[in-house]
């Protein structure tokens, strides 16, 4: 098993192999390993996160931060 292979079966988020929009919500699906090597995909100028709109509305709540 890959470096990569290892790190994207590590953490929930990586191994669901999604991404969201901060700006625009589009959702792609995605190979998290593949990410991990040569870059996560962009939309609207900047890089898609791994957070789901969900979980980045729950941290604003609890922190105060977007």
């Amino acid at each position: 098993m890959s470096l990569y292979e290892h790190a994207r079966r590590s953490h929930s988020k990586l191994v669901r192999g999604m991404v969201w929009c901060t700006k625009c919500g589009r959702q792609q699906n995605v190979d998290s390993g593949y990410c991990l090597q040569r870059g996560w995909p962009e939309c609207c100028g900047e890089t898609m996160t791994i957070d789901s709109p969900e979980e980045r509305e729950a941290r604003i709540a609890e922190t105060g931060e977007g």
